[in-house]
């Protein structure tokens, strides 16, 4: 093994990994153990807070957002369909990157996603690494029940998340899988599976044993520290890659190393490899700054084109929300006491210190459905959609588009696809706060159960790059609901959730004329332009954004191949949330993991491979 551990000034490794978020911390584990004499180097702009009690305690994760301590404070544009509302988009600035501060809850994707990635936007010979048959052990190798970590906690001596059920269903999360029931879908094994409608009970990314938040840099990062051949800089910003002067024989640029700032001085660090794991917003920002990308944005940024890839930055997607509110009946405890009193946060919180049980022990959402439209629409209602869905996606010119948004067709016309994930909050959910006198308060009186419709697949697309040769943030632009389609599908999913509170499970256990929320709708919804109405003051977004450097064929504006290197480059990766070229159904975070698990199943493959034929001595 070298003696890379105590060299934290080397100039020099074969693989530097850009950021230390989700897909970076995994890739380092995996590597470390399966390439043993590589040297990995680790870059990281945040810091390692590791025994940091915010970021431990699940219940206070809604306070690491927006703190500049834990959170980068990306935020995008005006977005004109949300009223031109400026859209917040924590992401980590600490080691484990956005899962060290996230919510918790673990959604997959499903197999007729996976699969269809493959057939419209990929090469056949993807197929094997990337259809649901070759991801299938991906999904699951990076988690572990904590419940069963003693008993599985050898096999194959990997590196594991812990993720746990509740300790028990308080009478909400019970009623939520009635009230699917007695619509006749039964409930469903969550996991990476065929689709299915119905409620699933989710796990969160929690170690139960502990009470704690179970993240990618504890889970898979420490313990490769400790293996001597992965060294870990934070407080690094890295600037751009460096490439040789010349192509190699194929045509193709050569990095040769990674130009980056720590404590206000410039280092280069040589690389055979470089893996970008930056995230969704600074990876391809880092290619731009390479001078990879679209001539005109990187023209007016004053780079030098080395490579026009008009793909990076684009196709930027985000699953968009709207919640609807109910009042609960007396006795039906929810979190919104938390929100408006002192002691009980108080008393939550001593009772974490003591114990490490109560509500901060666990996540805020266990409750979500996979819900068609079909599950409460007429078959007219579903027609009209579908024949406005066929309408634009035949009327779509653009390729790549094209080619998505047939995908996205399929999974619409399906009765068995989800397309929106709902899901039960046990307090009120309301973001019209805009739209409202500046003295609104910001919670109100009484209990409330809230459930949110998120829209699985958008058609939007927006796009991410950088606005000059600087390291600032870069221009984020969703465009949130300028695909109309997007305003017809979560609109009548709303109706859907409307229609939910109507049954029989959830008058049970709302009150009859109860309050009702957003505060600029407090009816319910009687009709589809009703719901199309609360969309601009109220939508929200999950802060799932993906696609940036999407993983489709260089004719479709792709940016990485089914190898996940870049297009142009002999030696340059990206693997993290941007390289999802559709949004998955649920959190992205699963499939962020499993992707990150089938990159180190293909650098460890080449580079095995090159050890064999004496490429690497």
């Amino acid at each position: 093994m070298p003696d890379f551990k105590d060299r934290s000034a080397a100039s020099e490794a074969d693989f530097v990994i850009v950021g230390a978020g989700s897909a970076s911390c995994l890739i380092a584990s995996r590597l470390s153990q399966q390439l043993p004499n590589h040297r990995i180097l680790v870059l990281e702009a945040g810091e390692n807070l590791r025994d940091d009690p915010k970021i431990q305690t699940p219940g206070l994760s809604p306070s690491l957002m927006s703190d500049p301590v834990y959170d980068w404070q990306y935020n995008s544009i005006p977005e004109p369909r949300l009223n031109d509302r400026i859209v917040k988009h924590p992401r980590g600035k600490v080691v484990g990157g956005s899962s060290a501060i996230n919510s918790h809850s673990v959604v997959f994707p499903n197999h007729e996603w996976q699969d269809r990635l493959v057939e419209e936007l990929l090469p056949h010979s993807a197929k094997e690494d990337w259809g649901s048959q070759g991801m299938r052990d991906c999904y699951k190798r990076w988690q572990l029940e904590s419940s069963e970590s003693r008993l599985h906690a050898s096999v194959e001596f990997l590196d594991h998340i812990k993720v746990s059920y509740p300790r028990a269903l308080d009478s909400l999360q019970s009623r939520w899988m009635e009230a699917f029931e007695e619509l006749g879908h039964a409930t469903k094994p969550t996991g990476f599976t065929e689709s299915s409608a119905g409620a699933v009970t989710v796990t969160n990314a929690i170690d139960s044993s502990k009470g704690e938040r179970s993240h990618a840099g504890t889970a898979f990062l420490e313990p490769a520290l400790e293996r001597g051949n992965v060294v870990l800089k934070t407080a690094t910003k890295v600037d751009r890659i460096v490439f040789d002067e010349h192509l190699n024989t194929e045509g193709k640029l050569v990095a040769k190393g990674v130009r980056y700032t720590h404590q206000e001085q410039e280092y280069l660090i040589r690389t055979g490899e470089v893996i970008l794991c930056a995230g969704v917003f600074e990876s391809p920002a880092i290619l731009e700054r390479s001078g990879i990308g679209c001539r005109k944005i990187l023209t007016a940024a004053r780079v030098p084109v080395l490579y026009e890839l008009p793909g990076v930055g684009e196709n930027l997607q985000d699953h968009i929300n709207c919640g609807l509110s109910c009042e609960t009946r007396e006795g039906v405890h929810t979190r919104d006491e938390a929100l408006r009193d002192p002691e009980e946060r108080n008393a939550a919180s001593m009772d974490y210190e003591q114990n490490r049980r109560g509500r901060l022990s666990e996540g805020g959402a266990y409750s979500f459905a996979f819900t068609p439209l079909q599950m409460l629409e007429t078959s007219s209602e579903t027609q009209i959609l579908t024949n406005i869905v066929e309408s634009h996606v035949k009327e779509e010119h653009n390729p790549s588009l094209k080619a998505q948004y047939s995908v996205i067709q399929k999974a619409i016309e399906s009765p068995n696809e989800a397309t929106a994930t709902i899901f039960m909050l046990p307090l009120q959910r309301h973001r019209d706060t805009d739209s409202l006198p500046k003295d609104t308060p910001r919670y109100v009186d009484g209990n409330y159960v809230t459930v949110v419709a998120m829209l699985a697949h958008p058609f939007s697309r927006g796009s991410c790059h950088i606005k000059s040769g600087t390291r600032h943030h870069p221009e984020i632009c969703f465009n949130y609901l300028s695909h109309p389609l997007d305003t017809e599908i979560l609109a009548r999913h709303l109706r859907l959730v409307e229609r939910l509170f109507q049954g029989p499970t959830f008058t049970a256990i709302t009150k009859q004329n109860g309050k009702r929320l957003p505060r600029s709708f407090p009816y319910p919804i009687l009709s589809l332009e009703d719901a199309k109405n609360i969309l601009p003051v109220n939508a929200a977004t999950n802060y799932h954004p993906c696609g940036t450097c999407s993983m489709m064929r260089e004719d479709l504006c792709g940016v990485v191949d089914e190898r996940l290197i870049v297009y142009g480059t002999k030696n340059v990766r990206v693997c993290d949330a941007s390289i999802l070229p559709i949004i998955p159904r649920g959190n992205i975070l699963t499939a962020v993991y499993a992707f990150a698990e089938k990159a180190a199943e293909i650098i460890s493959r080449k580079a095995q491979r090159d050890l064999s034929s004496g490429k690497k001595e």
